[in-house]
């Protein structure tokens, strides 16, 4: 094992500028060839939300990858912003893909952006307590995650929802994601849409003039137009920790604690497209 991630994976949280260049660049490396949309499997999955800096959020997704050894855990995206460890947040989830690769897959999420970034806090905190140069490290991890996964006839995952207009996983594979915020409007939708539980397609979304919200009627379509059974994205603040949509085909997951306003949770997708709900 790297030195340095089993370092972070035994708690090291005070990490030299060395040690996050050199872990952000292996995070580079394993996806610097990946699609946007990645396979994972259709069973055994858990599926976790935002973690907005809450390092005691994700050290208990680090144990139930202890306790579920045989699953495969693929995060939805916000690992920094507005919590209180947010560096330390960033570098563990970077260190379980690195542990794990086979078994890890680390999505991009809204907050996954130096626009994003500058206004919520990580950029301030990476460059008060590092430097410029160090946010710019995490900046190029930002640009290079995936966007989505999916599985054929089964499930579809991201952090935000579907895009307007596209019908086929292939065109949001044709889509360049490389830039450090979000200039393409199919990948800015992915990480942005939110779905709402009536019959229409798409209407404005009070986020930003370029999102949307998705109803049934789009939802439905795009899942039988990709061929996939069930949806499982994060992004929204629900006091649960999740909410569900679309008859329970779209599960909405939020892994932090949003200051006392959450019960943080997880999702199992097990066989046959089972879920169970686990609390952190």
């Amino acid at each position: 094992m790297d030195e340095t991630v089993s370092a972070v994976l035994n708690g090291k949280t005070n990490l030299s500028r060395d040690e996050i260049w050199h872990l952000s660049g292996l995070v580079q490396d394993q996806y610097r060839e990946s699609p946007n949309v990645v396979d994972i499997p259709d069973k055994n999955v858990i599926f976790v939300g935002d973690l907005h800096g809450e390092l005691d959020c994700a050290l208990s997704v680090k144990r139930y990858m202890e306790k579920y050894e045989k699953h495969h855990f693929v995060f939805l995206g916000d690992y920094a912003d507005r919590g209180p460890n947010q560096i330390e947040t960033f570098n563990l989830v970077m260190s379980l893909l690195l542990v794990s690769p086979s078994r890890v897959t680390m999505l991009r999420g809204n907050h996954e952006s130096d626009d994003v970034a500058a206004r919520y806090g990580f950029y301030n905190e990476v460059t008060r307590v590092y430097s410029f140069d160090l946010f710019k490290h995490y900046s190029r991890v930002f640009e290079i995650l995936p966007i989505a996964c999916y599985h054929e006839k089964s499930i579809f995952a991201c952090h935000g929802g579907i895009p307007e207009g596209i019908s086929t996983i292939e065109e949001i594979q044709s889509r360049n994601r490389r830039n450090p915020n979000f200039p393409d409007d199919v990948i800015f939708q992915i990480v942005w849409n939110d779905p709402q539980d009536n019959d229409f397609k798409f209407r404005p979304n009070m986020r930003s003039d370029r999102a949307r919200t998705y109803g049934a009627e789009a939802f439905n379509r795009f899942m039988k137009d990709i061929d996939a059974k069930k949806m499982f994205r994060a992004h929204e603040v629900f006091p649960e920790g999740y909410r569900l949509f679309f008859n329970d085909r779209l599960i909405s997951i939020f892994s932090a604690t949003y200051g006392p306003r959450v019960r943080p949770k997880i999702v199992r997708l097990g066989s046959e497209l089972s879920t169970e709900l686990l609390s952190l």
